[in-house]
């Protein structure tokens, strides 16, 4: 039997929250993201799939997944949004 109460870090995978179910959003229309992670190295691809631990993102299509943990990402937005300041 699987243990479904929360660790002390780990948040319940709540899928009513406006962020969880943007995730859906750019997960449904398979749209090209860009995550920034605490450490500052950046990925882009396609999520597929996400849980209360981990996203799923694919880097190029035909790749094996890489499974992101949620604790490390600092920024997810869409690869076509662009984050520099306007002057």
């Amino acid at each position: 039997m699987l243990d479904t109460i929360p660790g002390p870090n780990e948040v319940p995978f709540d899928p009513t929250l406006p962020s969880i179910r943007l995730v859906q959003q750019w997960i449904r229309r398979q749209q090209t993201l860009v995550m920034v992670l605490h450490q500052g190295q950046r990925l882009q691809g396609q999520l597929l799939w996400q849980d209360p631990i981990a996203l799923a993102l694919q880097l190029h299509e035909g790749q094996e997944l890489v499974l992101v943990q949620r604790q490390s990402i600092a920024l997810i937005y869409p690869a076509a949004v662009s984050l520099e300041a306007v002057p």
